[in-house]
């Protein structure tokens, strides 16, 4: 047997390989990628897969950033819609409300097609486009039937809620196979901070557009912006369209009922996590939906005073959202929602003291601090809590309870904003109040402290992190610092040249 001088290991045309001698390789040069085998030559399909994450995280954030462009134009200003179609508050309540719970059935029938198709894309992006198109009826309908308005308005953000629903469990598990576990925080907390800055300028300019139209024609105010939200849909559905979907693969042990999950849930440290947050979202929403009619309604704001209100809490937003994430990845979701959960009680109290405009500005920039780590840190504890093929379906149970809760909160608000006195009389001292919504705003915040009170104790951080004392957290908070460090910190590392103190 003739001895070979070399053996060449070659890929084929179709990525398999081939092992030649020297005799043999000739005839085969032109139908094979020719590489001498080494070890450092060999194709690297883990960089190829990282540079397709890396792109679909920046389609994600770019999709973001369209649909926070949606929520501006459109979302922020349909309660100011109502009101200006003339609906009552218990109408702008159920607004508030009953899109949210068929938004809970949509996901529910969400997870079990996904179930049966095994691609999320292939849901997702047909409910995206039902979302876009809704904006079509929002607008029309009650301009067509002029009498039927604020109905025909709830009808129809009724299919807008339920569409946008229908995708949130298959992206929440998509958005969590791209993004590696370490880097959540970072990444989420980019993400909302883009979301942020381009919320807080189509507000501004929806606002604007309003403010400067309502003299002259307000229905073409809001044709324009809710115009500009169904364009703002379309270049986000764009976006997903090209974002890379990993294989989806779920074990029959992986699924579960509702029921099992009720079931399991006085063991479950998600979900009494879940219940935690419905029951929050439910004191929320008592008073949530009525801020905007206390404004626009008991205040008589302008719609330029009325944006800039809503734009601070954005404001504050944008400015401390790295902050929440780089102590999130640090010390834990846990942590970040035990500070902010004893701090969220206090921010529709504040609402109670003054009726001045700058003072309601400090009360928005409050809040929009508070509410941005709150909510940072409870999206990321889903995912760190929950294993990639249970995801969808926990996303569609945190969601439904969710929705729930939001639904008995906004209903009840409606049904207390229509019997609350305008004053309370205690130990014959009677007390005007401004707005018999200032009974809503202090219940609000006596169901949010209660509901901390009873649940933050009840369920535990899930990864390894840093400990630091919850004392200490509220002293960052209370210097500033969520807001100050994102901006003192390009100008220190300039004197510093870029060192920091990671102890403190």
């Amino acid at each position: 047997m003739t001895p070979f001088k070399y053996i060449y290991i070659f890929l084929d045309s179709t990525g398999g390989f081939l092992i030649l001698t020297t005799k043999e390789i000739q005839p085969r040069l032109s139908a094979t990628k020719t590489r001498r085998f080494a070890i450092n030559q060999m194709p690297d399909n883990n960089t190829d897969s990282t540079n397709t994450k890396q792109k679909s995280l920046r389609y994600s954030i770019i999709d973001g950033c369209a649909a926070s462009l949606m929520t501006g134009f459109g979302d922020s200003y349909i309660s100011a819609y109502a009101i200006f179609l003339n609906a009552s508050n218990a109408v702008i309540g159920l607004i508030s409300s009953v899109p949210q719970l068929l938004g809970t059935a949509a996901q529910l029938i969400s997870v079990r097609a996904l179930d049966r198709t095994g691609h999320r894309k292939s849901l997702i992006l047909p409910s995206v486009l039902t979302q876009m198109l809704a904006w079509l009826p929002i607008f029309f309908l009650p301009f067509v039937w002029k009498g039927a308005g604020p109905a025909l308005l709830l009808a129809a953000f009724c299919l807008y809620n339920a569409s946008g629903n229908f995708s949130a469990p298959a992206w929440n598990s998509l958005i969590g196979d791209l993004v590696e576990p370490q880097k959540r925080g970072d990444f989420f907390a980019k993400r909302n901070r883009y979301i942020a800055i381009f919320s807080f300028g189509s507000i501004l300019m929806a606002g604007l557009i309003l403010h400067l139209l309502k003299p002259i024609n307000e229905w073409t105010g809001f044709g324009i912006i809710f115009g500009a939200a169904f364009l703002s849909r379309g270049i986000s559905l764009y976006f997903l369209s090209i974002t890379h979907e990993p294989a989806y693969k779920v074990h029959p042990t992986d699924k579960f009922t509702l029921w099992d999950f009720i079931r399991r849930s006085p063991k479950s440290n998600f979900a009494r996590f879940v219940f935690y947050v419905a029951l929050m979202n439910t004191a929320v929403m008592v008073s949530g939906p009525f801020f905007a009619v206390y404004m626009l309604k008991d205040l008589q704001f302008s719609y330029a005073q009325f944006t800039i209100s809503s734009v601070t809490a954005v404001l504050t937003q944008i400015l401390s959202m790295p902050y929440w994430g780089r102590i999130c990845d640090r010390f834990g979701n846990k942590k970040i929602m035990t500070v902010t959960g004893w701090l969220v009680p206090i921010v529709p109290v504040l609402w109670l003291f003054s009726p001045n405009f700058y003072y309601i500005l400090l009360c928005q920039g409050i809040g929009g601090l508070i509410w941005a780590g709150f909510n940072l840190a409870a999206g990321n504890f889903i995912f760190d809590a929950v294993s990639p093929p249970k995801r969808a379906r926990c996303v569609a149970y945190y969601s439904l309870f969710n929705n729930i809760g939001i639904f008995i909160g906004a209903t009840i608000g409606a049904w207390l904003s229509m019997r609350l006195p305008g004053k309370i009389e205690l130990f014959g001292l009677t007390i005007v109040l401004i707005s018999y919504l200032h009974n809503l705003f202090l219940i609000s915040g006596l169901m949010r402290l209660a509901f901390s009170v009873i649940f933050l104790p009840r369920f535990k951080e899930v990864r390894e992190v840093e400990h630091i004392h919850t004392w200490k957290l509220f002293y960052q908070i209370a210097q500033g610092r969520p807001i100050l460090e994102p901006i003192l910190e390009p100008i220190l590392e300039i004197f510093t040249g870029g060192d920091k103190d990671e102890t403190d």
